[in-house]
């Protein structure tokens, strides 16, 4: 399919054009496409690393007599190594390009996961699932940068919320793929350490898609926003022409816009200007002034604000959201034993369940029917949710989905079945996940593109410390006094539910008019496209 036949403006040649204006001009078409179904593919990468523990731990446990506390460790590694990367992949994407650390991390989060799959003790394991963890935080988080990138403004915030439907369904493919693959009965021994099992077949499997699309992403170009904010304005232009020539199937010379004109400063902050520099050097230079900057006005407001909402999200959707599968266990055993009492938050503390210490990879119907449906309401949500982000403000889809996530978080305590429960699960479960998606495209559309990927990587890296403090607080009180975790993530969802209210919806709301060498018209310039402090905006056309 090409783009569309809408008549072209004209141009004099030597009038520059705005980015987001000659990025519209080059049409939707094949190119837009195909990046799409490459960033789909690596958000579905990030769910199956996100989510994989529940399905391969509890076959590996019994097949490497691991305990729970060693279990536990393995996901604590998982989030550390997340932590650890968060601002290296920033920093690294914003001065070396999105493209070059996508390629980069997917690929060897893909061997990672092989060796992974094929290790026999713990410390590899532990090693492997940190390196997971750091590596999938490129993906996981500058894929949004990349992805927001490439489209026009009008579908930006819609196609970046869209990129959860492609999360989410990976959460509702894991437990159908263990459904099939780990009740194999497969147990190969090759020499005397390469051993083939269900779960280690599920690992295998799993990390293909992120080779394929590692590889992928070598015939996609870099993002034209991201080199125009570096001064590239040329090589942005060509890909621009490019993407033109792909969406509307014509020649590159025919596309409308010669020059290009850029709102965003060239980063010149002294260091990577001597190439005799070395690159290290260079590395923590430029992170350095990109995280100072991020936290010096105008951005520090927006800053604390998306770092905050971003900590309470995945408090609730990596603490709670985890932990729902276990609620669904103890409603149903407590209704086995009990079945002419109405089950409460309060009773489920005071029952002990039996584990199950045989080993049995197969999963139990009930949940795999209570997952699957969480998975399936999620999907169509997100569905909804892309539709409507063209038509709304940016802050509407993250304030409605933590305002629900909050309340169905708070109602846990006063259901009385499990089916209740389920009813409950697939609500918080839909809105936390498009809530957490959508905020990450509020990140990508206050944040100009030169600091960009490193304010996505903080939001996340508070998203994680989120995360961490929730599963602390869930272990330690799940069994003795589980409303506490509970009220813990309502209130917490809640307050960012609040602050999502004062989101501003555009980078406008920041801005200052700047005089537009153009013609001497006026242009509303977002001050924080000036983070070194450089009030003088790069005017550099080719």
């Amino acid at each position: 399919m090409g783009g569309s036949d809408k008549p072209r403006r004209s141009f004099d040649l030597d009038e520059p054009v705005e980015f987001d204006e000659a990025i519209t001009l080059t049409g939707y078409g094949r190119f837009h496409y195909e990046s799409l179904v490459v960033c789909a593919i690596c958000v579905l990468t990030v769910g199956f690393q996100n989510g994989i523990t529940s399905y391969i731990f509890p076959a590996a446990q019994c097949e490497l007599n691991l305990e729970s506390s060693q279990l536990g460790f393995l996901n604590v590694a998982f989030l550390v190594g997340g932590m650890c990367s968060s601002f290296f992949w920033g920093i690294l994407a914003d001065g070396s390009g999105r493209r070059k650390v996508l390629i980069a991390s997917l690929l060897l989060n893909s061997m990672s996961t092989i060796v992974l799959s094929v290790s026999n003790h713990v410390m590899c394991l532990t090693i492997c699932r940190f390196l997971n963890g750091f590596l999938v935080g490129a993906p996981g988080t500058v894929i949004f940068s990349y992805l927001g990138e490439l489209q026009p403004p009008k579908l930006r915030s819609g196609i970046i919320c869209g990129a959860a439907v492609f999360f989410t369904s990976s959460w509702l493919l894991l437990p159908i793929l263990a459904w099939l693959i780990l009740p194999l009965n497969i147990n190969l021994t090759i020499g005397s350490w390469f051993i083939i099992s269900p779960w280690r077949l599920y690992m295998i499997f799993l990390a293909i898609p992120e080779a394929l699309v590692g590889v992928w992403f070598i015939r996609l170009p870099e993002s034209p926003k991201y080199l125009l904010a570096k001064g590239r304005n040329q090589e942005a232009l060509d890909i621009l022409k490019k993407m033109f020539a792909s969406n509307e199937r014509k020649d590159p010379d025919d596309f409308p816009v010669k020059l290009l004109y850029s709102d965003v400063a060239v980063q010149s902050n002294g260091y990577g200007q001597k190439e005799s520099e070395k690159k290290f050097s260079r590395l923590l230079g430029e992170m350095w002034f990109q995280i100072k900057n991020l936290f010096k006005t105008p951005l520090l407001f927006v800053t604390f604000l998306t770092c905050t909402i971003m900590f309470t999200n995945m408090f609730g959707v990596f603490g709670l959201g985890l932990w729902l599968p276990e609620l669904f266990i103890r409603f149903q055993e407590y209704a086995d034993i009990y079945p002419n009492e109405t089950v409460s938050l309060e009773k489920l503390t005071l029952l002990t369940i039996v584990k199950n210490q045989t080993c049995d990879s197969t999963f139990d119907l009930s949940v795999i029917q209570n997952t699957v449906a969480m998975g399936i309401t999620s999907l169509i949500t997100s569905v909804f949710s892309g539709y409507i982000s063209t038509k709304v403000s940016i802050k509407v889809i993250p304030f409605v989905c933590m305002l629900s996530g909050g309340i169905t978080s708070l109602s846990i305590y006063w259901l009385k079945s499990a089916t209740q429960n389920l009813i409950v699960a697939c609500i918080f479960q839909a809105a936390m996940i498009v809530g957490n998606m959508s905020l990450s495209g509020v990140v990508v559309e206050l944040f100009p593109t030169n600091v960009g990927a490193m304010a996505m990587c903080l939001a996340m890296f508070m998203g994680r410390m989120g995360a961490m403090t929730s599963n602390v607080v869930f272990g330690l009180l799940m069994d003795n006094h589980c409303e506490i975790p509970i009220f813990a993530v309502a209130v917490n969802v809640l307050f960012g539910a609040m602050l999502c209210l004062i989101i501003p919806t555009s980078q406008s709301k920041t801005s200052k008019s700047t005089n537009s060498y153009r013609e001497g018209r006026t242009v509303e310039i977002s001050l924080v496209s000036l983070p070194y402090n450089d009030k003088t905006k790069n005017t550099n056309v080719i």
